[in-house]
């Protein structure tokens, strides 16, 4: 990929990446106010505090997983992207 098609591509990453914190954020009704880290925080926690309680329900406890899981998978392209980004930035350093 160009360095044009990789800015496209982590632009779209990101786009993804927002929505799906989005989507946690009114999963687990957190506050709009919240950033990354706290929406993070807070599923990490509501998996914990959530997975032993027989009370939460089953599909619950999937859906969480599978947006967390979902998130991770969408930050590890966008991760790529940025390393990729960087190594062609120190090649045309050198």
């Amino acid at each position: 990929m160009t360095r044009r098609q990789d800015l496209r591509k982590l632009s779209e990453v990101t786009d993804l990446r927002l929505k799906k914190l989005d989507e946690i954020r009114e999963f687990l009704s957190i506050s709009l106010d919240a950033d990354d880290q706290d929406i993070l925080g807070v599923v990490k926690w509501w998996q914990k505090t959530a997975g032993g309680d027989p009370s939460v329900p089953a599909e619950l406890k999937t859906k969480a997983d599978r947006l967390l899981c979902e998130f991770q998978s969408i930050d590890d392209a966008k991760l790529e992207i940025l390393d990729k980004l960087e190594a062609l930035g120190r090649r045309r350093g050198q």
